[in-house]
């Protein structure tokens, strides 16, 4: 099954950072999302989170992004650019070298 897949990157105030994570990561499953990798740092700012999100759909994950800055706390969320390979050609390079 193909699945499409977004990274997301936001901050959260730091006024309730681990509640306002956890409301996120709520949202997430609820949609029933598949979770790909999770990384949080902290800023002077807040929590930064960055997330690699995948699902069968991308209106699921454009639903995603909606509800998570409806949440209190966090900040505008920015969409990363994804890195796309092309398999023939990266297997082609590998079987050259």
């Amino acid at each position: 099954m193909d699945t499409t897949q977004k990274s997301y990157r936001f901050c959260i105030e730091p006024d309730a950072p681990i509640a306002t994570l956890e409301a996120a990561l709520q949202v997430v499953r609820r949609l029933d999302i598949e979770l790909r990798a999770l990384r949080t740092s902290a800023t002077a700012l807040g929590m930064e989170v960055q997330m690699r999100l995948a699902a069968p759909e991308e209106d699921i994950l454009t639903l995603c992004r909606m509800r998570l800055h409806n949440l209190i706390g966090v900040m505008p969320i920015r969409e990363m650019p994804t890195l796309v390979v092309n398999n023939q050609r990266y297997q082609a390079a590998n079987q050259a070298t």
